[in-house]
Protein backbone atom coordinates (compact mmCIF):
# COMPACT_ATOMS: atom_id res chain seq x y z
CA UNK A 1 0.00 0.00 0.00
CA UNK A 2 1.27 3.58 -1.05
CA UNK A 3 2.18 5.95 1.34
CA UNK A 4 -1.35 8.21 0.50
CA UNK A 5 -2.84 5.50 0.56
CA UNK A 6 -2.15 4.70 4.03
CA UNK A 7 -2.90 8.45 5.01
CA UNK A 8 -6.39 8.40 3.55
CA UNK A 9 -7.25 5.04 5.24
CA UNK A 10 -6.39 6.93 8.52
CA UNK A 11 -8.23 9.50 7.74
CA UNK A 12 -11.48 7.46 6.47
CA UNK A 13 -10.89 5.34 10.07
CA UNK A 14 -11.37 8.36 11.88
CA UNK A 15 -14.10 9.82 9.86
CA UNK A 16 -16.21 6.31 10.25
CA UNK A 17 -15.10 6.36 14.03
CA UNK A 18 -16.62 9.77 14.18
CA UNK A 19 -20.01 9.37 12.83
CA UNK A 20 -20.40 5.56 14.61
CA UNK A 21 -20.33 7.41 17.89
CA UNK A 22 -22.27 10.10 16.40
CA UNK A 23 -24.76 7.21 15.48
CA UNK A 24 -24.96 5.89 19.05
CA UNK A 25 -25.06 9.10 20.34
CA UNK A 26 -28.40 9.09 18.64
CA UNK A 27 -29.34 5.90 19.95
CA UNK A 28 -28.42 6.52 23.37
CA UNK A 29 -30.12 9.99 23.42
CA UNK A 30 -33.61 7.36 23.57
CA UNK A 31 -32.24 5.76 26.33
CA UNK A 32 -31.23 9.20 28.49
CA UNK A 33 -32.49 8.65 31.92
CA UNK A 34 -31.12 5.20 32.34
CA UNK A 35 -28.22 4.11 35.09
CA UNK A 36 -25.34 5.49 33.05
CA UNK A 37 -26.85 6.45 29.38
CA UNK A 38 -26.19 10.27 30.36
CA UNK A 39 -22.67 9.89 30.98
CA UNK A 40 -21.53 7.24 28.30
CA UNK A 41 -23.78 9.99 25.75
CA UNK A 42 -20.72 12.48 27.16
CA UNK A 43 -18.33 9.69 26.37
CA UNK A 44 -19.52 9.52 22.98
CA UNK A 45 -19.58 13.08 22.37
CA UNK A 46 -16.34 13.14 23.29
CA UNK A 47 -15.43 10.47 20.91
CA UNK A 48 -17.00 12.04 17.84
CA UNK A 49 -15.85 15.48 18.36
CA UNK A 50 -12.41 13.96 18.72
CA UNK A 51 -11.88 11.54 15.70
CA UNK A 52 -13.41 14.25 13.62
CA UNK A 53 -11.12 17.04 14.90
CA UNK A 54 -8.43 14.66 14.64
CA UNK A 55 -9.25 13.59 10.56
CA UNK A 56 -9.92 17.06 9.69
CA UNK A 57 -6.70 18.09 11.19
CA UNK A 58 -4.44 15.15 9.14
CA UNK A 59 -6.03 17.42 6.07
CA UNK A 60 -5.30 20.78 7.46
CA UNK A 61 -1.37 22.30 6.73
CA UNK A 62 -2.60 25.75 8.32
CA UNK A 63 -0.61 26.41 11.31
CA UNK A 64 -3.23 28.15 13.31
CA UNK A 65 -6.25 26.23 12.22
CA UNK A 66 -4.05 23.23 13.28
CA UNK A 67 -3.61 24.22 16.39
CA UNK A 68 -7.02 25.02 17.09
CA UNK A 69 -7.97 21.30 16.03
CA UNK A 70 -5.36 19.51 18.12
CA UNK A 71 -6.48 21.32 21.24
CA UNK A 72 -10.05 19.90 20.38
CA UNK A 73 -8.74 16.69 20.43
CA UNK A 74 -6.26 16.98 23.61
CA UNK A 75 -9.51 18.22 25.32
CA UNK A 76 -11.67 15.58 24.12
CA UNK A 77 -9.29 13.10 25.01
CA UNK A 78 -9.20 15.05 28.64
CA UNK A 79 -13.05 14.05 28.96
CA UNK A 80 -13.20 10.62 27.85
CA UNK A 81 -11.97 8.95 31.00
CA UNK A 82 -14.08 11.23 33.64
CA UNK A 83 -16.97 10.35 31.59
CA UNK A 84 -16.04 6.89 31.18
CA UNK A 85 -15.97 6.69 34.91
CA UNK A 86 -18.97 8.56 35.87
CA UNK A 87 -20.93 6.14 33.63
CA UNK A 88 -19.22 2.54 35.45
CA UNK A 89 -20.32 4.14 38.38
CA UNK A 90 -24.15 5.23 37.71
CA UNK A 91 -24.33 2.15 35.86
CA UNK A 92 -23.52 -0.23 39.23
CA UNK A 93 -25.62 1.65 41.17
CA UNK A 94 -23.31 3.90 42.68
CA UNK A 95 -24.72 7.41 40.92
CA UNK A 96 -24.01 8.90 44.57
CA UNK A 97 -20.28 9.02 44.37
CA UNK A 98 -20.55 11.01 41.32
CA UNK A 99 -21.92 14.01 43.59
CA UNK A 100 -19.28 13.71 46.42
CA UNK A 101 -16.48 16.30 46.57
CA UNK A 102 -14.07 13.49 45.42
CA UNK A 103 -15.28 12.99 42.14
CA UNK A 104 -15.68 17.08 41.84
CA UNK A 105 -11.81 17.24 42.22
CA UNK A 106 -12.06 14.43 39.31
CA UNK A 107 -14.20 16.10 37.28
CA UNK A 108 -12.04 19.68 38.00
CA UNK A 109 -9.14 18.07 36.29
CA UNK A 110 -10.48 17.79 32.64
CA UNK A 111 -11.95 21.23 33.06
CA UNK A 112 -8.78 22.42 33.99
CA UNK A 113 -6.70 20.89 31.16
CA UNK A 114 -9.04 22.46 28.60
CA UNK A 115 -8.37 26.01 30.07
CA UNK A 116 -4.83 25.37 30.18
CA UNK A 117 -4.89 24.08 26.64
CA UNK A 118 -6.67 26.97 25.00
CA UNK A 119 -4.31 29.14 26.93
CA UNK A 120 -1.39 27.31 26.24
CA UNK A 121 1.00 29.69 24.20
CA UNK A 122 0.95 31.71 27.26
CA UNK A 123 2.50 29.40 29.71
CA UNK A 124 3.50 26.27 27.37
CA UNK A 125 2.15 23.80 30.42
CA UNK A 126 0.23 21.30 27.88
CA UNK A 127 3.04 21.10 25.23
CA UNK A 128 5.94 23.12 23.16
CA UNK A 129 7.50 23.36 20.08
CA UNK A 130 4.40 22.63 18.32
CA UNK A 131 5.76 22.10 14.69
CA UNK A 132 4.31 20.02 11.47
CA UNK A 133 6.36 16.67 10.82
CA UNK A 134 4.37 15.21 7.79
CA UNK A 135 4.05 11.58 7.16
CA UNK A 136 1.95 9.63 4.89
CA UNK A 137 0.77 12.90 3.32
CA UNK A 138 -1.19 14.10 6.45
CA UNK A 139 -0.47 17.26 8.28
CA UNK A 140 0.71 15.59 11.70
CA UNK A 141 2.56 17.21 13.87
CA UNK A 142 5.09 17.01 16.88
CA UNK A 143 5.63 18.52 19.82
CA UNK A 144 6.81 18.08 23.23
CA UNK A 145 4.16 17.18 26.06
CA UNK A 146 4.80 18.94 29.14
CA UNK A 147 3.72 17.08 32.88
CA UNK A 148 0.64 18.77 33.06
CA UNK A 149 -0.15 17.32 28.91
CA UNK A 150 1.28 14.11 30.37
CA UNK A 151 -0.88 14.11 33.34
CA UNK A 152 -4.20 14.67 31.63
CA UNK A 153 -3.69 11.59 29.48
CA UNK A 154 -2.75 9.31 32.04
CA UNK A 155 -5.45 10.97 34.42
CA UNK A 156 -8.12 9.99 31.62
CA UNK A 157 -6.71 6.81 31.17
CA UNK A 158 -6.52 5.71 34.88
CA UNK A 159 -10.05 7.19 35.36
CA UNK A 160 -11.51 4.67 32.27
CA UNK A 161 -9.42 1.89 34.09
CA UNK A 162 -11.32 2.32 37.13
CA UNK A 163 -14.50 2.54 35.31
CA UNK A 164 -13.59 -0.86 33.58
CA UNK A 165 -12.95 -2.42 37.24
CA UNK A 166 -16.22 -1.47 38.30
CA UNK A 167 -17.76 -3.28 35.38
CA UNK A 168 -15.73 -6.26 35.91
CA UNK A 169 -17.20 -6.22 39.23
CA UNK A 170 -20.26 -6.52 37.80
CA UNK A 171 -19.84 -9.34 35.77
CA UNK A 172 -18.16 -11.26 39.22
CA UNK A 173 -21.13 -10.71 41.07
CA UNK A 174 -23.65 -10.99 38.81
CA UNK A 175 -22.83 -13.76 36.47
CA UNK A 176 -23.38 -13.98 33.02
CA UNK A 177 -27.01 -11.16 33.17
CA UNK A 178 -24.35 -8.33 32.13
CA UNK A 179 -21.69 -10.63 30.78
CA UNK A 180 -21.91 -10.04 27.24
CA UNK A 181 -22.39 -6.04 26.98
CA UNK A 182 -19.77 -5.17 30.02
CA UNK A 183 -17.17 -7.26 28.29
CA UNK A 184 -17.64 -5.59 25.47
CA UNK A 185 -17.23 -2.07 27.12
CA UNK A 186 -14.29 -3.27 28.92
CA UNK A 187 -12.85 -4.48 25.44
CA UNK A 188 -13.90 -0.79 24.03
CA UNK A 189 -11.60 0.50 26.08
CA UNK A 190 -8.55 -0.80 25.11
CA UNK A 191 -7.73 0.27 21.56
CA UNK A 192 -8.39 4.37 22.53
CA UNK A 193 -5.94 4.01 25.46
CA UNK A 194 -3.01 1.77 23.87
CA UNK A 195 -3.91 4.73 20.74
CA UNK A 196 -2.99 7.43 23.37
CA UNK A 197 -0.14 5.42 25.41
CA UNK A 198 1.82 4.90 22.04
CA UNK A 199 1.23 8.44 20.86
CA UNK A 200 2.47 9.71 24.46
CA UNK A 201 5.33 7.65 24.92
CA UNK A 202 6.42 7.85 21.54
CA UNK A 203 6.61 4.09 20.92
CA UNK A 204 6.18 2.91 16.70
CA UNK A 205 7.96 3.87 13.70
CA UNK A 206 5.79 7.10 12.97
CA UNK A 207 5.32 8.78 16.68
CA UNK A 208 4.04 11.74 15.26
CA UNK A 209 1.06 9.64 13.62
CA UNK A 210 -1.81 10.09 16.90
CA UNK A 211 -3.46 6.14 16.05
CA UNK A 212 -5.94 6.82 18.83
CA UNK A 213 -8.64 8.60 16.14
CA UNK A 214 -8.70 5.33 13.63
CA UNK A 215 -8.24 2.90 16.10
CA UNK A 216 -11.60 4.31 17.85
CA UNK A 217 -13.53 2.41 15.30
CA UNK A 218 -13.32 -0.67 16.94
CA UNK A 219 -14.16 1.18 20.32
CA UNK A 220 -17.11 2.33 18.59
CA UNK A 221 -18.15 -0.90 16.83
CA UNK A 222 -17.15 -2.62 20.30
CA UNK A 223 -19.86 0.02 21.67
CA UNK A 224 -22.31 -0.65 19.25
CA UNK A 225 -22.73 -4.07 20.18
CA UNK A 226 -23.06 -3.52 23.50
CA UNK A 227 -25.76 -0.98 23.37
CA UNK A 228 -27.45 -2.53 19.80
CA UNK A 229 -26.43 -5.64 19.38
CA UNK A 230 -27.72 -6.14 23.78
CA UNK A 231 -29.88 -3.31 24.60
CA UNK A 232 -27.63 -2.88 27.37
CA UNK A 233 -29.20 0.19 29.11
CA UNK A 234 -32.72 -2.51 29.32
CA UNK A 235 -31.40 -3.79 32.69
CA UNK A 236 -28.43 -2.77 34.59
CA UNK A 237 -26.18 -4.08 37.64
CA UNK A 238 -28.05 -1.08 39.76
CA UNK A 239 -30.88 -3.29 40.17
CA UNK A 240 -29.57 -6.41 41.75
CA UNK A 241 -27.31 -4.24 43.65
CA UNK A 242 -30.31 -2.05 45.38
CA UNK A 243 -31.85 -5.20 45.78
CA UNK A 244 -29.24 -6.48 47.37
CA UNK A 245 -29.13 -3.70 49.61
CA UNK A 246 -32.77 -4.57 50.70
CA UNK A 247 -31.50 -8.26 52.32
CA UNK A 248 -33.04 -10.39 49.34
CA UNK A 249 -30.30 -13.36 50.27
CA UNK A 250 -31.55 -13.13 53.80
CA UNK A 251 -35.48 -13.82 52.65
CA UNK A 252 -36.81 -17.19 53.06
CA UNK A 253 -40.02 -16.26 50.68
CA UNK A 254 -39.58 -16.21 47.36
CA UNK A 255 -38.20 -12.98 46.15
CA UNK A 256 -37.69 -11.71 42.22
CA UNK A 257 -36.22 -8.44 41.15
CA UNK A 258 -37.42 -6.53 38.03
CA UNK A 259 -35.92 -3.88 36.18
CA UNK A 260 -37.31 -1.01 34.64
CA UNK A 261 -39.21 -3.16 32.03
CA UNK A 262 -40.90 -5.69 34.38
CA UNK A 263 -38.51 -8.54 33.65
CA UNK A 264 -37.01 -11.21 36.15
CA UNK A 265 -33.37 -9.85 36.47
CA UNK A 266 -32.71 -12.05 39.64
CA UNK A 267 -34.23 -14.33 41.78
CA UNK A 268 -33.36 -15.98 45.39
CA UNK A 269 -32.90 -19.50 45.99
CA UNK A 270 -36.47 -20.32 46.71
CA UNK A 271 -37.94 -18.49 44.16
CA UNK A 272 -35.43 -20.34 41.63
CA UNK A 273 -36.78 -23.34 43.17
CA UNK A 274 -40.03 -23.26 43.27
CA UNK A 275 -40.98 -21.10 40.35
CA UNK A 276 -37.91 -21.20 37.78
CA UNK A 277 -38.37 -24.24 35.47
CA UNK A 278 -35.05 -25.07 33.41
CA UNK A 279 -35.69 -23.69 30.25
CA UNK A 280 -36.56 -20.25 32.17
CA UNK A 281 -33.73 -18.18 33.48
CA UNK A 282 -33.41 -14.18 33.87
CA UNK A 283 -33.61 -11.92 32.24
CA UNK A 284 -36.71 -13.20 31.31
CA UNK A 285 -40.36 -11.29 31.47
CA UNK A 286 -42.28 -11.76 34.98
CA UNK A 287 -45.52 -12.62 32.95
CA UNK A 288 -43.54 -16.20 31.44
CA UNK A 289 -42.13 -16.72 35.04
CA UNK A 290 -45.55 -16.50 37.24
CA UNK A 291 -48.39 -15.89 34.25
CA UNK A 292 -49.62 -12.52 35.42
CA UNK A 293 -48.15 -8.77 34.68
CA UNK A 294 -46.75 -6.62 37.68
CA UNK A 295 -49.93 -4.85 36.84
CA UNK A 296 -51.96 -7.07 37.44
CA UNK A 297 -50.53 -8.40 40.49
CA UNK A 298 -50.10 -4.31 42.30
CA UNK A 299 -53.88 -4.65 41.57
CA UNK A 300 -54.87 -7.67 43.08
CA UNK A 301 -52.17 -8.06 45.73
CA UNK A 302 -52.64 -11.58 45.65
CA UNK A 303 -51.33 -14.79 43.92
CA UNK A 304 -52.90 -17.49 43.12
CA UNK A 305 -51.52 -20.97 41.38
CA UNK A 306 -52.26 -24.19 40.28
CA UNK A 307 -51.48 -27.17 42.40
CA UNK A 308 -48.87 -28.10 40.25
CA UNK A 309 -46.54 -24.84 41.76
CA UNK A 310 -48.37 -24.33 44.52
CA UNK A 311 -51.22 -22.40 46.26
CA UNK A 312 -52.23 -18.63 47.18
CA UNK A 313 -49.18 -16.02 47.75
CA UNK A 314 -49.71 -12.42 49.03
CA UNK A 315 -47.51 -10.22 47.27
CA UNK A 316 -45.57 -7.40 48.67
CA UNK A 317 -43.35 -4.84 46.38
CA UNK A 318 -40.89 -3.18 47.26
CA UNK A 319 -39.55 -0.12 44.66
CA UNK A 320 -36.06 -0.24 43.67
CA UNK A 321 -33.90 3.04 43.48
CA UNK A 322 -30.25 4.07 43.31
CA UNK A 323 -28.73 6.81 45.75
CA UNK A 324 -30.26 9.42 43.86
CA UNK A 325 -33.47 8.65 43.87
CA UNK A 326 -34.09 7.24 40.46
CA UNK A 327 -36.04 4.23 39.93
CA UNK A 328 -34.04 0.88 38.54
CA UNK A 329 -36.65 -1.74 39.32
CA UNK A 330 -39.03 -3.26 42.04
CA UNK A 331 -38.48 -6.16 43.96
CA UNK A 332 -41.43 -8.69 44.24
CA UNK A 333 -42.01 -11.10 47.38
CA UNK A 334 -44.26 -13.80 47.66
CA UNK A 335 -45.43 -14.99 50.99
CA UNK A 336 -47.23 -18.54 50.81
CA UNK A 337 -50.59 -17.68 52.69
CA UNK A 338 -52.41 -21.45 51.41
CA UNK A 339 -52.75 -22.79 54.68
CA UNK A 340 -53.84 -19.54 56.39
CA UNK A 341 -56.62 -19.02 53.54
CA UNK A 342 -57.70 -23.05 53.66
CA UNK A 343 -57.95 -22.85 57.17
CA UNK A 344 -59.99 -19.56 57.06
CA UNK A 345 -62.66 -20.76 54.61
CA UNK A 346 -62.39 -24.23 56.61
CA UNK A 347 -63.04 -22.28 59.39
CA UNK A 348 -66.10 -20.14 57.83
CA UNK A 349 -67.80 -23.22 56.49
CA UNK A 350 -67.47 -24.37 59.90
CA UNK A 351 -68.92 -21.35 61.26
CA UNK A 352 -71.87 -20.75 59.28
CA UNK A 353 -73.33 -24.46 59.24
CA UNK A 354 -73.02 -24.46 62.99
CA UNK A 355 -74.95 -21.19 63.75
CA UNK A 356 -77.38 -22.40 61.20
CA UNK A 357 -77.27 -25.91 62.84
CA UNK A 358 -77.15 -24.14 66.20
CA UNK A 359 -80.38 -21.40 65.52
CA UNK A 360 -82.20 -24.23 64.08
CA UNK A 361 -82.04 -26.81 66.80
CA UNK A 362 -81.96 -24.40 70.11
CA UNK A 363 -85.84 -23.45 68.55
CA UNK A 364 -86.44 -26.89 68.67
CA UNK A 365 -85.20 -27.55 71.95
CA UNK A 366 -86.67 -24.34 73.33
CA UNK A 367 -90.12 -24.68 71.66
CA UNK A 368 -90.65 -28.24 73.06
CA UNK A 369 -88.82 -27.22 76.67
CA UNK A 370 -91.69 -24.93 76.84
CA UNK A 371 -94.16 -26.50 76.27
CA UNK A 372 -93.48 -29.15 78.97
CA UNK A 373 -92.77 -26.87 81.26
CA UNK A 374 -96.51 -25.80 80.59
CA UNK A 375 -98.47 -29.27 80.72
CA UNK A 376 -96.19 -31.52 82.87
CA UNK A 377 -98.02 -31.86 86.39
CA UNK A 378 -94.87 -32.65 88.38
CA UNK A 379 -93.45 -29.51 89.54
CA UNK A 380 -89.47 -30.66 89.19
CA UNK A 381 -90.15 -31.90 85.94
CA UNK A 382 -91.73 -28.12 85.25
CA UNK A 383 -88.30 -27.02 86.51
CA UNK A 384 -86.31 -28.97 84.07
CA UNK A 385 -87.86 -27.92 81.12
CA UNK A 386 -87.10 -24.42 82.22
CA UNK A 387 -83.72 -24.59 83.10
CA UNK A 388 -83.47 -26.54 79.42
CA UNK A 389 -85.41 -23.91 77.57
CA UNK A 390 -83.61 -20.80 79.32
CA UNK A 391 -79.83 -22.98 78.04
CA UNK A 392 -81.66 -23.29 75.03
CA UNK A 393 -82.20 -19.45 74.60
CA UNK A 394 -78.54 -18.78 75.71
CA UNK A 395 -77.01 -20.87 73.04
CA UNK A 396 -79.31 -19.22 70.79
CA UNK A 397 -78.46 -15.91 71.86
CA UNK A 398 -74.50 -17.02 71.21
CA UNK A 399 -75.71 -17.99 67.73
CA UNK A 400 -76.88 -14.84 66.98
CA UNK A 401 -74.15 -13.04 68.27
CA UNK A 402 -71.49 -14.78 66.22
CA UNK A 403 -73.73 -14.38 62.74
CA UNK A 404 -74.05 -10.31 64.23
CA UNK A 405 -69.74 -10.10 64.54
CA UNK A 406 -69.30 -12.14 61.73
CA UNK A 407 -70.73 -9.59 59.91
CA UNK A 408 -68.82 -6.73 61.91
CA UNK A 409 -66.03 -9.05 60.70
CA UNK A 410 -66.05 -8.76 57.00
CA UNK A 411 -67.74 -5.31 56.81
CA UNK A 412 -64.80 -2.37 55.96
CA UNK A 413 -64.77 0.05 58.45
CA UNK A 414 -66.72 3.27 57.53
CA UNK A 415 -66.26 6.20 59.65
CA UNK A 416 -68.33 8.92 59.84
CA UNK A 417 -68.74 11.90 61.75
CA UNK A 418 -71.28 10.83 64.73
CA UNK A 419 -73.20 12.61 67.72
CA UNK A 420 -72.20 10.44 70.62
CA UNK A 421 -75.53 11.35 72.26
CA UNK A 422 -77.69 9.64 69.45
CA UNK A 423 -75.78 6.44 69.57
CA UNK A 424 -75.53 6.65 73.07
CA UNK A 425 -78.95 6.84 73.32
CA UNK A 426 -80.40 4.29 71.04
CA UNK A 427 -78.50 1.60 73.02
CA UNK A 428 -80.06 2.57 76.59
CA UNK A 429 -83.52 2.51 74.25
CA UNK A 430 -82.76 -0.41 73.29
CA UNK A 431 -82.03 -2.35 76.22
CA UNK A 432 -84.08 -1.07 78.44
CA UNK A 433 -86.83 -2.37 76.12
CA UNK A 434 -85.19 -5.73 77.03
CA UNK A 435 -84.42 -5.54 80.23
CA UNK A 436 -87.54 -3.50 81.71
CA UNK A 437 -86.35 -4.41 85.40
CA UNK A 438 -83.54 -2.52 84.96
CA UNK A 439 -82.23 1.08 85.08
CA UNK A 440 -79.67 2.43 82.49
CA UNK A 441 -78.61 6.26 82.55
CA UNK A 442 -76.28 7.91 80.47
CA UNK A 443 -74.34 11.15 80.79
CA UNK A 444 -71.98 12.83 77.53
CA UNK A 445 -69.92 15.67 78.34
CA UNK A 446 -70.10 18.21 76.18
CA UNK A 447 -73.84 17.27 75.16
CA UNK A 448 -72.73 18.19 71.55
CA UNK A 449 -69.31 16.08 71.31
CA UNK A 450 -68.75 14.46 68.15
CA UNK A 451 -66.66 11.02 67.79
CA UNK A 452 -65.25 9.55 64.33
CA UNK A 453 -66.14 6.39 63.97
CA UNK A 454 -68.21 3.42 62.50
CA UNK A 455 -71.94 3.47 63.79
CA UNK A 456 -72.55 -0.08 62.81
CA UNK A 457 -69.20 -1.25 64.46
CA UNK A 458 -69.63 1.52 67.80
CA UNK A 459 -73.76 0.47 68.22
CA UNK A 460 -72.46 -3.42 68.49
CA UNK A 461 -69.55 -2.28 71.00
CA UNK A 462 -71.85 -0.31 73.43
CA UNK A 463 -74.96 -2.82 73.07
CA UNK A 464 -72.95 -5.71 74.30
CA UNK A 465 -71.29 -3.93 77.13
CA UNK A 466 -74.27 -2.89 78.51
CA UNK A 467 -76.09 -6.26 77.66
CA UNK A 468 -73.31 -8.00 79.05
CA UNK A 469 -73.63 -5.68 82.78
CA UNK A 470 -77.56 -6.57 82.93
CA UNK A 471 -77.51 -10.56 82.46
CA UNK A 472 -74.97 -11.15 84.76
CA UNK A 473 -76.38 -8.68 87.19
CA UNK A 474 -77.04 -10.58 90.88
CA UNK A 475 -80.05 -8.02 91.63
CA UNK A 476 -83.29 -8.15 90.99
CA UNK A 477 -83.27 -4.40 89.51
CA UNK A 478 -80.11 -4.00 88.20
CA UNK A 479 -78.48 -0.74 87.24
CA UNK A 480 -75.55 0.43 84.66
CA UNK A 481 -74.26 3.94 84.43
CA UNK A 482 -72.60 5.08 80.69
CA UNK A 483 -70.41 8.29 81.05
CA UNK A 484 -68.96 9.79 77.88
CA UNK A 485 -66.34 12.52 77.80
CA UNK A 486 -64.50 14.33 75.06
CA UNK A 487 -63.08 17.41 73.83
CA UNK A 488 -65.39 20.19 72.41
CA UNK A 489 -62.98 19.45 69.06
CA UNK A 490 -64.09 16.90 66.46
CA UNK A 491 -62.40 14.29 66.17
CA UNK A 492 -60.58 13.91 69.55
CA UNK A 493 -60.50 11.23 71.97
CA UNK A 494 -63.25 10.05 73.62
CA UNK A 495 -63.92 8.37 76.72
CA UNK A 496 -66.71 6.03 77.42
CA UNK A 497 -67.01 4.60 81.04
CA UNK A 498 -69.90 1.59 81.57
CA UNK A 499 -70.29 0.95 85.35
CA UNK A 500 -72.54 -1.41 86.96
CA UNK A 501 -73.09 -2.63 90.89
CA UNK A 502 -72.26 -6.11 89.72
CA UNK A 503 -69.81 -8.81 91.52
CA UNK A 504 -65.85 -8.13 89.98
CA UNK A 505 -65.56 -9.55 86.52
CA UNK A 506 -63.51 -12.28 87.14
CA UNK A 507 -60.01 -11.76 86.28
CA UNK A 508 -59.77 -15.30 84.41
CA UNK A 509 -61.92 -13.93 81.86
CA UNK A 510 -60.02 -10.44 81.94
CA UNK A 511 -57.12 -12.32 81.27
CA UNK A 512 -58.82 -14.40 78.56
CA UNK A 513 -58.79 -10.80 76.62
CA UNK A 514 -55.96 -10.23 77.59
CA UNK A 515 -53.89 -13.34 75.97
CA UNK A 516 -56.21 -13.23 72.65
CA UNK A 517 -57.69 -16.89 72.68
CA UNK A 518 -59.28 -19.29 74.86
CA UNK A 519 -57.83 -22.62 76.07
CA UNK A 520 -59.44 -25.23 77.55
CA UNK A 521 -58.38 -24.09 80.90
CA UNK A 522 -59.33 -20.54 81.17
CA UNK A 523 -62.78 -19.58 79.11
CA UNK A 524 -65.28 -16.97 79.10
CA UNK A 525 -69.15 -17.41 80.12
CA UNK A 526 -70.40 -15.83 76.87
CA UNK A 527 -69.32 -14.08 73.98
CA UNK A 528 -70.63 -10.70 74.71
CA UNK A 529 -67.43 -9.70 76.18
CA UNK A 530 -65.01 -11.09 73.17
CA UNK A 531 -67.38 -9.22 70.53
CA UNK A 532 -67.24 -5.84 72.56
CA UNK A 533 -63.42 -6.41 72.49
CA UNK A 534 -62.72 -7.04 68.96
CA UNK A 535 -64.91 -3.97 67.88
CA UNK A 536 -62.45 -2.19 70.42
CA UNK A 537 -60.04 -3.50 68.35
CA UNK A 538 -61.74 -2.66 65.05
CA UNK A 539 -62.10 0.91 66.21
CA UNK A 540 -58.19 1.14 67.08
CA UNK A 541 -59.56 1.86 70.41
CA UNK A 542 -58.42 0.81 74.12
CA UNK A 543 -60.48 -1.15 76.74
CA UNK A 544 -59.69 -1.04 80.25
CA UNK A 545 -61.37 -3.04 83.15
CA UNK A 546 -61.49 -1.73 86.86
CA UNK A 547 -63.52 -2.44 90.38
CA UNK A 548 -65.39 0.49 92.56
CA UNK A 549 -68.55 -1.23 94.26
CA UNK A 550 -68.96 -2.78 90.92
CA UNK A 551 -67.36 -2.98 87.63
CA UNK A 552 -66.10 -0.11 85.89
CA UNK A 553 -65.34 -0.62 82.12
CA UNK A 554 -63.46 2.07 80.24
CA UNK A 555 -63.03 2.86 76.84
CA UNK A 556 -60.33 5.04 74.76
CA UNK A 557 -61.59 5.59 71.02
Amino acid sequence: MTPGAVGLAIVVASFAASGGALYLLQYLYRQRGKSGANWFMGNMASVAVFCLAYGVALLVFDPTVRLVLAVVAFVCVCFMGPFFLAFGLDYTGRGNLIRTPLFGIVAAVPVLSAVLAATNRVHGLIWTEFQFDPVFGLATATYTVQPWGAFAFLFSIATAGVGSLLLIGAILSYGPLYRREATAVILSTVPPSVGVSLWLFGVGPVPQLHLTAPLMLVHVALDAYAFVGTHMFETNPATQRMAEQTGLDSLSDPVFVLDTNEQVVRVNGRAEERFLSPSTSPPAPLESVLGVTLGTLRETGELTLGAERGGTFAVSFTDLTDPVGESVGSMVVLYDVTEERERGQQLGVLNRVLRHNLRNETMVISGYAELLETTVDDPTQAIQAGTIAAASDRLQSIAEKAGEFDDIRERGVQPELLPVEHVVAQVVETRSAAHDDATITYTVEPADHRIRADRRILSVLLDNLVENATIHADAAEPTVSIAVTGAAEADSETRIEIRDSNDRIPEHEIETLRAGEETSLQHGQGIGLWIAYWCTRKLRGDMRFEYDDGNVLTLTI
